[in-house]
């Protein structure tokens, strides 16, 4: 009877020894929830529409358990669309620390050329859609409203398709150097117009030269529209 008791309590202890080795230390399944949640915080925050995949740990590395609770730290200012590494680390009486990454992508609704567009083209509704596309990777600056590109010209050939590249856009010329505008002067609702000439060429809003013809002084005005430029008394 003896020998029974001590079979039956050999197994037992042998049966808690995996359980109470598993538990001494971090699950990795654990860490990379963690992580994910930690990224998921941060981008939410952004109101931004993404995807986030954790790589694995290297099943080789055993974290002792943290009763303090581990830190999670960007190894950069921000999360960024592509690969984001993260330090992970425990600050209690046996501490630890450990690098891990994340593949992050983030998608947007980004403008694009629903035909070809040639050079000087300039933009309507008709021309552009919206299209949800992955940031990762996209250096230039792109456009998320239609009615930004909108009465824009193409300074170069856009392809079916293509997104629309702020840096490929330009406001439309309303005054060329050496037209005859009207120079509008107001001040507190007292507005004088005299003729005057363009000494320089410029879109909508922009600040440009002209001269009195009358008395030709030079003053600086901004566009309003194709015949006339504002200046302040």
């Amino acid at each position: 009877m003896k020998l029974f008791y001590k079979i039956i309590i050999f197994f037992l202890l042998s049966a808690q020894v995996p359980f109470a080795v598993a538990t001494a230390f971090e699950s990795h399944q654990n860490l990379r929830t963690a992580v994910h949640a930690f990224l998921t915080t941060q981008l939410q925050s952004d109101k931004s529409d993404f995807t986030i995949q954790v790589h694995n740990i290297d099943p080789r590395i055993k974290l002792k358990k943290c009763p303090v609770g581990f830190e999670i730290n960007l190894m950069q200012a921000h999360v960024k669309p592509g690969k984001n590494t993260l330090n992970i680390k425990c600050t209690s009486d046996t501490p630890w620390r450990i690098f891990m990454r994340a593949q992050v992508k983030i998608f947007s609704q980004l403008v694009v050329s629903k035909h070809p567009l040639n050079k000087g083209h300039l933009i309507q509704e008709n021309d552009i859609k919206l299209v949800r596309m992955e940031l990762s990777g996209r250096q230039s600056a792109y456009l998320s409203n239609t009615e930004q590109a909108i009465n824009l010209i193409v300074n170069r050939r856009v392809k079916a398709g293509d997104i629309i590249n702020v840096n490929n856009l330009s406001k439309p010329l309303l005054i060329k150097k050496g037209e005859t505008v009207s120079i509008l002067a107001e001040k507190e609702g007292f507005q004088i117009s005299m003729k005057g000439v363009a000494l320089m060429a410029g879109s909508k809003g922009d600040k440009i030269k002209v001269k009195n013809i009358k008395t030709k002084k030079v003053v600086q005005g901004i566009i309003f529209d194709a015949q006339t430029v504002r200046v302040a008394l």
